[in-house]
């Protein structure tokens, strides 16, 4: 199998970057959590980012690219959406035409995401050429160059007479049919978003093993 074919996990444990416990803690960490693999293996301390994009830099020969400053051209921008971007935390760089071929740079954090580099060139309509940039770099980039995220504001249409007349009393919320819980459903969604990053807290700092997971979340 070659190895643009493999996964991050498999192509980091054949050159001993990581070992068999370290690539199933990563696997574990990113099932629950959630994100990317190379970030799982960051966030549990296994490897610096700086290591992962050297590496990955050298085994695929890929440029890295400094994103920093760099102003991107809105043609460019406008092969991948924002949200897209922001999605799969990718920014396009430039545009090369070769052989009659249309190739879009394309900065990521993993080359070996065959998934997104294929839904990449399924909606640009282009060959992706990948290059490495830093994933926070990637992200201010997106943020500097997309502008923020638009947020849409609902309007309340409320004449002067409503707003200068008197409050009325809010009805009494009704009383829980039986069997229900009574406590607010809010406050179990705040008790399991606690109870979440507190087990995410000690796995990260080793109290607790990838085979607890499962029966704590």
């Amino acid at each position: 199998m070659s190895q643009k074919n493999l996964k991050l996990g498999e192509i980091l444990k054949r050159a001993g970057i990581i070992d068999d416990f370290q690539l199933n803690s990563g696997l574990s960490y990113q099932r629950h959590w959630g994100g990317r693999f190379g970030e799982a293996l960051i966030r549990l301390g296994y490897i610096t980012e700086e290591k992962l994009q050297s590496f990955l830099a050298r085994q695929f020969e890929l440029p890295r690219i400094e994103l920093a400053g760099r102003r991107i051209p809105d043609d460019v921008l406008h092969y991948i959406p924002a949200a897209k971007a922001r999605e799969f935390n990718v920014i396009p760089v430039e545009r090369r035409e070769m052989s009659g071929t249309m190739h879009l740079v394309v900065a990521m954090t993993d080359p070996t995401n065959l998934t997104v580099i294929d839904a990449l060139q399924f909606l640009t309509g282009c060959r992706i050429t990948p290059a490495l940039a830093a994933s926070e770099s990637i992200s201010q980039a997106v943020e500097r160059n997309y502008g923020a995220p638009v947020i849409v504001q609902e309007t309340l249409d409320i004449s002067i007479e409503e707003m200068l007349a008197p409050t009325r009393p809010a009805a009494p919320a009704p009383a829980p049919a039986r069997g229900e819980p009574t406590v607010p459903l809010q406050a179990f969604r705040k008790l399991e978003e606690r109870h979440e990053n507190l087990v995410r807290i000690l796995y990260e700092r080793g109290l607790l093993q990838a085979k607890d997971l499962d029966e704590l979340v």
